[in-house]
């Protein structure tokens, strides 16, 4: 596995270190530590952020490269990413909007989010461990390569994973069901719908990705931010997990909507976020 962890030598870039070694990644894993700046008088600045990143990584090893790019940070990790293959991503947050209106994140991960098809995992509050992940699906088929590409990491861990899938309030269609206004993630799983089919595929998707921790499958209805923010709080989780890039098979208008429900989770999310 091929990790690149970006930092500008802020706190909150260092932190993705403390976040890998949370995840307890394999010991073959390589890693990639990209200091970006936009002058190019900061050597020793970002030298000083590499050292503190091997430190809090166990220590300077063969495993793990320095590299150095000048420019607006979007635009070098794009490239970056662009001339070497990677698996994941790791950058850091300045803190969490605590309003709903406006939810902004940076511009850099803002770009990122729509022009990178890596997974990348963006930390804030790292617990000194992750008890609990709570892993977000749109019920679509292309949902479960999200799900796939949470479940791969969180294998890594002994996390409890909620699996949420958020309807809503209001029906979509005039032959929809009472019912389906009205499921948990049991009764729709018992009566076949196909939300209830599409979590018992993803519970079985996590479980071969490596999954050990307990998958609780969750139906909440009404808004998606606001139902997957009020179970982050309800539920104390450690990490979440949302689909924020194009999957093959899913339509552009879907697309484009996860790429802003991502941003947006993203900026209001007091916990970790990967966007897978």
């Amino acid at each position: 596995m091929r990790i690149l962890i970006c930092t500008d030598g802020s706190p909150a870039a260092e932190q993705t270190a403390a976040l890998a070694t949370r995840i307890n990644f394999p010991p073959e894993t390589a890693f990639t530590l990209l200091g970006v700046s936009e002058s190019d008088g900061d050597q020793a600045f970002l030298t000083a952020s590499f050292e503190r990143l091997e430190a809090a990584l166990g220590g300077a090893r063969p495993g793990i490269l320095r590299k150095m790019r000048y420019g607006h940070a979007s635009d070098q990790i794009h490239k970056e990413v662009g001339e070497s293959r990677y698996d994941l991503i790791l950058l850091g947050a300045r803190g969490h909007s605590r309003h709903l209106v406006p939810a902004k994140i940076g511009s850099t991960l803002s770009r990122l989010i729509r022009t990178v098809d890596v997974p990348m995992l963006v930390s804030r509050n790292v617990p000194e461990r992750i008890n609990k992940a709570l892993i977000c699906t749109a019920a679509e088929a292309a949902s479960l390569e999200t799900v796939r590409n949470a479940g791969q990491l969180l294998a890594q861990t002994t996390a409890e994973v909620g699996l949420l899938h958020v309807m809503s309030q209001v029906a979509l269609r005039l032959d929809s069901l009472s019912d389906d206004l009205l499921d948990t993630a049991q009764t729709a799983m018992q009566r076949g719908t196909r939300e209830g089919r599409h979590l018992e595929d993803a519970i079985h998707l996590l479980q071969q990705s490596g999954v050990t921790g307990r998958v609780i499958p969750l139906i909440r209805h009404g808004l998606v931010v606001d139902e997957v923010l009020d179970e982050l709080h309800e539920g104390h989780y450690d990490l979440l997990a949302v689909g924020g890039h194009y999957q093959p098979g899913q339509s552009r208008w879907m697309g484009i909507l996860l790429e802003d429900l991502a941003g947006e989770l993203t900026a209001l999310a007091s916990c970790s976020v990967l966007i897978a």
